[in-house]
């Protein structure tokens, strides 16, 4: 299946999870502190109404009911807990989609795994600088691949050096970049499902030349690089690729 436009369509969620930073409508640096508000977890729900479709074209399936005075649907009312009444009053309720940070995660899990990095950036001006600079595409997925490998590990340091040079650099999508600064500032990156996006994301910035991440001294690939190569592990058919290319080489 290819993913081309659906990462915009899954990024706009990200719309709908309450954010604390500076000013994310604005300067997009403004962001690079940015966290959930208070109360806010990687697992709270909120309602959103699906106008355009994008939860069905999501696969998004959580649908709540709702009174139009925006109090939750009471189940335990016997007289009302069916969906025919909800459809035969219609002017009382309606049905709302419900997202979480979780779920924006794992739809780009399930994306990913057919991406590129082009679906991920400013098309146009990522194509033009790998035409007009010598190694650009390289480079620059480099520096978003290092990212990955230093968030799972836990420098945070210089995973948010990395990610700004990559969202300037790279041209990342503002809400992509948003949702990697949360990650970040939340400290995120232990959870199984953060770890299996960040892999995902590294997969696909992975530059040719890996010979950077060998280290005699390590006995073989350096310690960060033998991590994500373990947690490809966890990613099954992905690692076989991966090991078909290690091999080859």
């Amino acid at each position: 299946m290819r993913s081309f436009g659906i990462f915009k369509e899954i990024e706009r969620l990200m719309e709908y999870i309450p954010i604390e930073s500076e000013d994310h409508e604005g300067d997009p640096s403004s962001i690079d502190n940015a966290k959930f508000a208070k109360g806010t977890s990687i697992d709270s729900k909120f309602y959103f109404d699906d106008i355009d479709g994008v939860a069905t074209r999501l696969g998004i399936v959580e649908v709540v009911i709702r009174m139009r005075n925006g109090e939750n649907y009471n189940n335990n009312n016997a007289n009302s807990n069916t969906i025919d009444n909800v459809e035969d009053n219609y002017n009382n309720y309606y049905y709302a989609t419900i997202v979480s940070f979780r779920d924006i995660i794992k739809l780009f899990n399930k994306f990913l795994k057919d991406a590129n990095v082009e679906e991920l950036v400013t098309k146009q001006r990522y194509r033009y600088l790998t035409q007009q600079i010598q190694g650009f595409d390289l480079s620059l997925r480099g520096i978003l691949f290092d990212f990955c490998l230093a968030a799972m590990e836990g420098d945070t340091l210089n995973a948010k050096l990395y990610l700004r040079h990559a969202f300037y650099l790279l041209g990342l999508h503002p809400r992509l970049y948003l949702l990697l600064c949360v990650i970040i500032n939340e400290s995120l990156a232990e959870d199984k499902d953060i770890r299996d996006f960040l892999t995902l994301l590294a997969v696909i910035t992975e530059p040719n030349n890996i010979d950077v991440h060998f280290n005699p001294k390590h006995g073989g690939f350096s310690k960060r690089y033998d991590m994500y190569l373990k947690q490809l592990q966890t990613l099954t058919p992905i690692y076989k690729q991966k090991l078909a290319k290690l091999h080859q080489m």
